[in-house]
């Protein structure tokens, strides 16, 4: 393949999600998480989907990439989702199907398309520790009054109160965060591609922050226009003084 030929990340994000369309994996209610940060922001996971209950991660390798934190990174994501999937360029599809273990989904880009190779197992539970990961202070805040535990707002002491309580209450907690935070950006998105084939050119969508830096941009483009036309009408004052002292 061709250097401008070559698959970028954004490019297999949009082969990805195509084939999750295809297959009915996704649907409105599916909330999508691009470049998702975890374990204390120690990782960023390329992609992730709340699907029907279930987190499933993947980890892209283009081209581009090499295979060097590819342990330390599963062995992460396997702690923190129910599915971990690697989706891989075809050089290194041969060394992953002896290094990726069998519990984790290997895909095989080829494009167009992708070949799964190994489709991977669910994980049996996400430890209660880990879930607590996702949540942020204020959703802690929330669980805790409706399990009714008392604690201080800080996110240590609602950590040290919340690991306690059953998986499955904390997991309804974890699923309500993550809905907070990405239900809209993930509505908004797939309602924008609707039936139309996903590109590159979507993914940028998918960032929490795309409309806050598009709004920032357009406040800075209006500040410019400001002063440049504050320049402009300091200038003719400048001439219309000049004029009227060369009156006099």
């Amino acid at each position: 393949m061709s250097r401008s030929e070559r698959l970028l990340e954004s490019d297999i994000k949009a082969l990805i999600l195509n084939r999750l369309k295809a297959k009915r994996a996704i649907n409105s209610k599916t909330l999508l998480m691009n470049e998702l940060t975890i374990g204390n922001f120690a990782r960023r996971v390329d992609l992730a989907i709340l699907h029907e209950g279930k987190l499933i991660a993947f980890e892209i390798k283009s081209e581009a990439d090499s295979l060097t934190r590819l342990n330390g990174q599963l062995s992460t994501y396997q702690k923190y989702f129910d599915k971990v999937i690697v989706v891989a360029d075809t050089k290194f599809i041969k060394k992953l199907k002896v290094l990726v273990p069998d519990n984790i989904g290997l895909w095989e880009v080829k494009k167009p398309t992708i070949k799964v190779i190994k489709r991977g197992k669910l994980n049996k539970k996400i430890e209660n520790s880990k879930l607590l990961d996702f949540m942020d202070v204020v959703d802690m805040k929330k669980l805790a009054s409706q399990v009714k535990i008392d604690s201080n707002n800080s996110r240590s002491s609602l950590e040290n109160a919340l690991l306690p309580i059953p998986n499955s209450t904390l997991r309804k907690g974890v699923l309500s965060t993550i809905d907070r935070k990405f239900s809209l950006i993930s509505s908004n998105f797939l309602t924008m591609v609707g039936n139309d084939c996903i590109s590159n050119n979507h993914i940028r969508y998918l960032s929490r922050y795309h409309r806050d830096r598009a709004v920032q941009k357009e406040e800075a483009n209006r500040a410019k226009s400001f002063w440049l036309d504050f320049d402009s009408h300091i200038q003719l004052l400048k001439d219309d003084i000049k004029s009227m002292n060369s009156l006099t």
